[in-house]
């Protein structure tokens, strides 16, 4: 039997195992670039790699331990020479894994439509409906363009009243249709994982005869009216973020400004909060969803909204919760408002308390040796900070447990800023009062210690600086080495 990472991974998770059984993933895939693959596990849209292994002309072979989790894995196998040009995202195999062998045949180029499940009853079932599904659904995005262009454009004599009518018809019964497939599979495989996910596909009915506002506001009133987001095990696949996704952009508008889009937003992440909340683990997990991708947009109107809104239907008490109170509770510390003071020793061991600093401006930086992304902002901070003009401290937190690490860090680099230390990773008293809940996170504060900016990354903090010196934006590449 193949031992494996992942059974190295799941052994340490769950304990020893006396001869585990384990079921296989054995794939032949053709065309497959003779680079590493990836498999992994899925929890929403995070993927987690597990183990890897080399092709050998396009066979692959994976092990999972049969008290691995049900839930979806993924298969990353690579880029193709054109894909890595054009940026594209590797070629990928979404599975589901319930205590079962998984052996199939595909193409690269092309892994979804020419699947060919050998072995799997979840995954045949699984693939079948995938690929009808998705015939069903290019044929209705091609139908509905040219019924919302004929009601536009009602003098357009191409688009005779005859074909109109037959292009609705058409239309309505491919909806039909593609509900019929997910709800006849459904109900004939009641017991697969798979129809779990099946479920999630129903759409509204969106009769062609209706004009396109009538059609939006009835997909977005009963969209999730025969949706389940009851189901904790649907968190290890994609299914519940593909649907809070999906929804969001029926809101999403080009063109709109952004306090309209904002309010468009809003309004989604209500009705999505108020319809995924009959479970509180999956409630959590959809809200912490939404924060993290608002986020990355810099959409903080979003995130404050979201925390003024949601209250986690049960006490914080595992990580996950923990990080997600933390998440909303941050969106509290806005602008005008003061940031806790503290007293922490330096790398000297003598204490530095926040009060003391008496700079016109300071940056508070939350950081750790092991963090990658503090390792990129770090070093261009602290080129600028060397040839800053503006009367600004740096009070560099570092959470590691480690000090050691920290302190060999710092000396390696010689960040002559005010380095502290609270060497209790998340649990730390200055860390939960500032609900940290990732690294690096920046407060700039004035003299009285009040925020006036809470920058993402480098380039907020150095645009922010320059407002704040009232310099001409040309004046940004002075801030700026070269190297930069």
């Amino acid at each position: 039997m193949r031992i494996t990472f992942l059974t190295i991974l799941l052994f340490l998770v769950t304990g020893p195992m006396l001869f585990p059984q384990s079921f296989k993933v054995e794939g032949t895939i053709t065309g497959q670039p003779d680079e590493e693959v990836i498999i992994g596990t899925l929890k929403g849209d995070t993927f987690s790699p597990a183990d890897t292994a080399l092709p050998a002309d396009g066979f692959i072979l994976f092990d999972i331990p049969e008290n691995a989790p049900t839930g979806m894995y993924r298969i990353v196998l690579g880029q193709s020479t054109i894909s890595k040009v054009m940026h594209e995202p590797p070629q990928k195999i979404d599975f589901i894994f319930n205590k079962e062998d998984f052996i199939f045949k595909t193409n690269f180029d092309a892994p979804l439509d020419s699947m060919e499940v050998i072995s799997s009853e979840e995954n045949k079932v699984w693939y079948d409906f995938l690929q009808a599904y998705n015939t069903y659904d290019k044929q209705l995005n091609d139908l509905v363009k040219q019924i919302n262009y004929f009601q536009k454009n009602p003098d357009d004599k191409y688009f005779t009243q005859e074909k109109r009518k037959g292009i609705i018809a058409k239309y309505n019964e491919i909806q039909k249709k593609r509900n019929a497939l997910v709800y006849s599979t459904a109900k004939k495989n009641p017991k697969l994982f798979a129809s779990k996910l099946i479920k999630m596909y129903g759409k509204p009915f969106l009769d062609g005869n209706l004009p396109q506002s009538k059609r939006e506001s009835i997909y977005k009133n009963n969209f999730f009216k025969n949706l389940d987001f009851s189901d904790t095990l649907l968190i290890y696949t994609p299914v519940y973020t593909h649907k809070v996704y999906e929804y969001l952009m029926a809101y999403a508008k080009k063109g709109l400004p952004r306090e309209e889009q904002v309010k468009q937003l809003n309004k989604a992440v209500d009705v999505i909060i108020k319809n995924t909340g009959s479970n509180p683990e999956v409630a959590d997990f959809i809200v912490n969803y939404l924060m993290q991708g608002f986020e990355r947009l810099g959409l903080n109107e979003m995130l404050y909204h979201i925390s003024e809104t949601y209250s986690p239907a049960v006490p914080c008490d595992s990580v996950e919760k923990s990080t997600l109170k933390r998440r909303l509770d941050a969106q509290k510390m806005l602008p005008g408002t003061p940031v806790p003071q503290f007293s922490l020793p330096d790398i000297h061991g003598d204490t530095i308390s926040l009060s003391d600093i008496t700079n016109k401006y300071k940056l508070i930086i939350f950081w750790a040796s092991w963090c990658p992304h503090c390792e990129e902002l770090l070093p261009r901070l602290y080129q600028w900070y060397l040839n800053r003009n503006i009367d600004i401290e740096v009070i560099a937190v570092s959470i590691d447990k480690d000090q050691n690490a920290w302190k060999k860090f710092i000396q390696g680099r010689g960040y002559e800023w005010i380095n502290c230390n609270e060497p209790a990773k998340w649990d730390g008293k200055v860390v939960n009062e500032y609900n940290i809940y990732a690294t690096p996170t920046m407060f700039l504060v004035d003299k009285d210690n009040i925020i006036i900016y809470k920058p993402m990354d480098f380039n907020e903090l150095l645009d922010k600086i320059i407002q704040l010196k009232d310099y001409p934006k040309s004046a940004r590449k002075v801030f700026l080495p070269d190297s930069m």
